[in-house]
């Protein structure tokens, strides 16, 4: 019996055959070194959290694996200790919980454990630092009054869902990622929307987690619609379940195509940024907003448009950035919010109109300067500072990254002029200076409006009735 206890107790091979002597039998193996805390404290208790990948063993790394084989304890969610069950000895204690709820009485048995004396290993699927134990183990470890050696604590961390999935259909991820998760058990919906909001108009790539359950069946479809506010309808957007499991399912869409319903518990969903795009069953997101040739975007032109009429359909789709919240600026969120354009307004000040449609939530108010990376997934831009040199930076920052712009003080820098709008009765006048003379095709537009007014023509003319623009 030597030889098969020194490998099951060593886990490496044997150094030497074994040798039978008169009143025994010797057999030596090499054993791993185990971890640090582990050697140098071998009376006090130890707690790894450890973090098993997505569920295909390959993905574990081999510190997750040594944990493992070094715990006298193993615990966690029992769908996850069949996962690793494998790679567990007769000998070690399983602890399985058979239900997902109950987090912080999981995180309390470990600890208590390792408290005792015994070396545990407390399991998560994917990273266990990403929506799992790790968090109730500290806060826990919080409530506790803990020392930060009784016991000793490591975390290992491990593949996530999200990039599992990621890394089925290419490069989706390749840029900056926000992860949301959309169960509002801990957290209120009204955070999870702001949140939603924010990534949607920041252009971040959203890996969603908890997308949808039998008793919340509503948040996906919620949250994508707040993305297509800001993004084109073209977007990849991909469904990950089971990854790496043998019941493995992903499927790729679009934002305008996508099914809520097709996606449950076990689905992480990707939803790429505005730059994003498939290729050959694959989902690319560029490293950066300057070239736009492989990615190209129909909303958006993308090289300048001297003349009108610049026709843009589906606004709601065009997120638009306001800098300068002066008269000016007023002005130009006015028009885009009567077109139906969601906007964003930087500036540190702010008249008392714009003020208010920012506590109504009619736009997302950034109260500060301008920065380099403010127009990352707008589709037009208004430089309407009071700031040359700003508006300078702003035009030339647009020009680079292929966004309509508008500059309100040098208009020949910009590559889009916003016309002045009247509507009434199903009339709309719209007369546009290039620019060059705001104040002048304002006087003209109010004048015609004026006209028709005086004339009746709002009521009664075909014009009216078809809804024509003058």
């Amino acid at each position: 019996m030597a030889e098969p206890c020194a490998l099951i107790a060593a886990q490496g091979p044997l150094l030497v055959p074994k040798r039978a002597f008169a009143r025994c039998t010797v057999a030596v193996a090499l054993r791993d070194a185990p971890s640090a805390p582990l050697t140098d404290t071998p009376s006090r208790g130890h707690l790894t959290l450890v973090s098993i990948g997505p569920g295909d063993l390959t993905h574990l790394t081999e510190a997750a694996r040594q944990a493992l084989t070094n715990a006298d304890v193993v615990t966690g969610y029992g769908r996850y200790i069949d996962l690793i069950r494998p790679l567990l000895r007769a000998n070690q204690e399983v602890i399985a919980t058979p239900a997902m709820g109950d987090e912080m009485g999981r995180a309390r048995v470990a600890i208590e454990l390792a408290q005792a004396g015994k070396r545990v290993a407390l399991i998560s699927s994917g990273d266990i630092g990403i929506y799992a134990m790790a968090a109730p183990v500290f806060e826990t470890l919080q409530l506790l009054g803990w020392d930060g050696q009784n016991p000793t604590v490591a975390v290992l961390p491990g593949v996530s869902a999200f990039q599992a999935l990621a890394a089925r259909l290419g490069a989706p991820v390749n840029h900056d990622l926000c992860l949301i998760s959309l169960s509002d058990l801990l957290t209120p919906w009204s955070v999870i929307e702001r949140r939603l909001r924010a990534a949607a108009q920041a252009d971040f790539v959203i890996a969603l987690y908890n997308p949808r359950s039998h008793g919340r069946n509503w948040q996906l479809a919620a949250a994508l619609a707040i993305v297509r506010e800001h993004r084109p309808p073209t977007t990849p957007v991909a469904f990950g379940r089971q990854v790496t499991r043998a019941d493995e399912q992903i499927m790729l869409t679009t934002l305008a195509e996508v099914d809520p319903e097709q996606a449950d518990m076990l689905t992480v969903v990707l939803i790429g940024n505005s730059q994003s795009f498939e290729l050959a069953g694959h989902v690319v997101t560029p490293r950066g907003y300057t070239n736009r040739t492989t990615a190209p975007t129909p909303t958006t032109a993308a090289s300048p448009v001297p003349d009108y009429p610049i026709v843009l359909t589906k606004p709601s789709h065009m997120p638009a950035v306001v800098i300068g919240g002066g008269a000016v600026g007023e002005r130009k969120v006015r028009g885009l919010l009567a077109a139906g354009f969601p906007v964003r307004l930087i500036s540190p000040v702010a008249t008392a109109q714009l003020a208010e449609w920012a506590a109504t939530g009619r736009i997302v108010w950034e109260r500060r300067t301008y920065q380099s990376g403010d127009l990352a997934g707008a589709r037009l831009v208004f430089a309407a500072t009071n700031d040359r040199a700003v508006n300078a930076r702003i035009a030339a920052a647009a020009i680079a990254a292929g966004v309509l712009c508008n500059v309100a003080d040098a208009p020949d820098e910009g590559d889009f002029h916003m016309p002045a709008i009247h509507r009434r009765g199903g009339l709309t006048i719209a007369v546009s200076s290039h620019g060059i003379a705001p104040a002048r095709a304002i006087a003209i537009r109010d004048s015609i409006a004026a006209w028709l007014g005086d004339s009746g023509e709002y009521s009664s003319s075909p014009a009216t009735q078809q809804g024509q623009a003058l």
